[in-house]
């Protein structure tokens, strides 16, 4: 498995500051609809964002090692090293304002990143980056030709932050526009162009609530459950994150000091990856919570019916991610 290097902190060159802006730089305002920065990342000041894409659920191929080669039918491309991910996915194409050069560009994003605690798994320039980088990212997300035809100046970097129980992946992409045809935007010829890819991995942990056993008591009376926000799951799995312990033991000191309270063990999902995925990820993550009761606190198994129903009980709009995050939960109800 390849080693990972701590980003450098870029240096400046002849005393140049870094030139990020922090998020709504004057082009922001030509910013394409519905297009935003990724959520802590900053772009070179003056750029704007003039194509994206924003996928809830995603597959990713994170190249991590030099380009191999490229088949245009399948377009499917080949590296020394590459991870295969999955979470949600933003790919932006920003433009540079003219007379930047892709080094200048990629010299600020990679102090940034290091600014942001982001560890580098692969960086590479021109032609180290192999024969075909430039034709994998014109084979999906946006820009197509844009970084196709562009590979002198081409500048690219993968990195990774880990942060409250969530992963962030970078893929960054750099070029001096030279030739290609993209029926979205035209950059001028040497224009610097920049292709951000960020793949988030997992929920953030500052969001968990850890309820207390008497909150746990005094909710199954007054309000007939308890919303448990506190157990985490790894991404589309049901395998519990170790972050998940202090709301496990606190459910385990509740059931313990109730021996006549049985409870129902019902497990939620947001709305992405449709409606079977998410009943039986839903009932596997009910399943878990019981399993872990059972084994790490004694609680009978005789106690507990765990089941799931998916996505058919939200408590907020599945539009937002915000929304999301409440529909994701845990609920224990009375039996």
């Amino acid at each position: 498995m390849e080693k990972c290097t701590l980003v450098r902190r870029a240096i400046i060159g002849f005393g140049a500051a870094v030139v990020l802006a922090s998020t709504a730089s004057a082009a922001g305002a030509a910013d394409a609809a519905g297009c935003a920065d990724p959520a802590g990342l900053k772009r070179f000041d003056g750029s704007s964002i003039v194509m994206c894409v924003k996928r809830d659920f995603a597959e990713y191929l994170l190249p991590t090692g030099k380009n191999t080669g490229y088949d245009h039918d399948t377009k499917k491309a080949t590296f020394e090293s590459s991870r295969t991910l999955e979470g949600r996915l933003t790919q932006n194409v920003y433009a540079v304002p003219e007379n930047v050069s892709s080094a200048d560009v990629f010299r600020n994003y990679m102090a940034d990143l290091a600014a942001k605690g982001f560890t580098v798994l692969f960086e590479a320039k021109q032609e180290e980056t192999g024969p075909d980088f430039g034709a994998f990212f014109e084979g999906m997300g946006p820009g197509t030709q844009i970084w196709a035809y562009s590979p002198d100046e081409a500048r690219y970097a993968a990195a990774v932050k880990e942060e409250g129980g969530a992963k962030t992946y970078i893929a960054l992409y750099v070029v001096e526009y030279q030739d290609g045809y993209e029926p979205k935007f035209s950059p001028k010829k040497g224009q610097a162009m920049v292709r951000l890819d960020a793949l988030q991995i997992g929920q953030i942990a500052d969001r968990m609530v850890v309820v207390s056993a008497a909150e746990i008591s005094k909710g199954l009376v007054s309000e007939g459950k308890v919303a448990l926000y506190g157990i985490l799951f790894d991404f589309n799995k049901t395998t519990i994150k170790p972050e998940s312990r202090p709301t496990l033991e606190e459910i385990g000191k509740f059931l313990k000091a109730n021996p006549a309270q049985n409870v129902y063990v019902i497990g939620h999902t947001d709305n992405i990856g449709g409606f079977e995925s998410n009943m039986q990820l839903s009932n596997g993550r009910a399943q878990a919570v019981a399993a872990d009761l059972s084994r790490s606190y004694g609680v009978p198994s005789g106690r507990m019916v765990a089941s799931g129903v998916g996505l058919q009980a939200p408590v907020a709009s599945n539009a937002t991610e915000e929304g999301r995050a409440k529909n994701r939960r845990v609920e224990l109800l009375p039996r």
